[in-house]
């Protein structure tokens, strides 16, 4: 069954599943490319899961970078930052709503495999549990 949901800010997202009409939306989506050298990407978006029942996004995949990690911001008891990477995913209750943001969790792009500039288009694959897979087109913004 397909199931198009359109997005505002640049966003398609297209699932596909044989018995049920995934109902997640991904909204207010923005990816920052990072100064210098530009080795790495950081997306933040917002998810809601309005399916009947809880799902899980496992994974993410991209063309455009060799690796794609789901991190949250972790700060220890003496004040230092670091990424902890979520192996096991993120956990979405039915009607739940994940902010991805800076200091929080987010999904991190690593290796890109050409320079990413300002107006480039960089797809990426959420992959849920039960929902399965859902494509986004995340456009480059100038304030990177």
């Amino acid at each position: 069954m397909l199931r198009a949901i359109f997005l505002s800010v640049a966003i398609s997202a297209v699932c596909f599943s044989e018995s049920v009409i995934a109902e997640i939306r991904v909204s207010d989506s923005l990816i920052k490319v990072s100064r210098g050298a530009g080795k790495a990407a950081a997306v933040f978006m917002t998810i809601k899961n309005d399916n009947d029942n809880p799902d899980r996004l496992m994974s993410v995949r991209t063309l455009v970078f060799k690796k794609a990690v789901l991190h949250d911001t972790i700060t220890s008891a003496d004040g230092v930052v670091k990424m902890k990477h979520l192996m096991m995913g993120i956990e979405f209750s039915k009607g739940e709503e994940v902010i991805f943001t800076s200091g929080g969790k987010h999904l991190m792009l690593m290796g890109p495999n050409k320079p990413i500039l300002t107006g480039d288009s960089v797809k990426i694959w959420l992959n849920f549990e039960n929902s399965g897979e859902i494509e986004i087109n995340l456009i480059v913004g100038q304030d990177n």
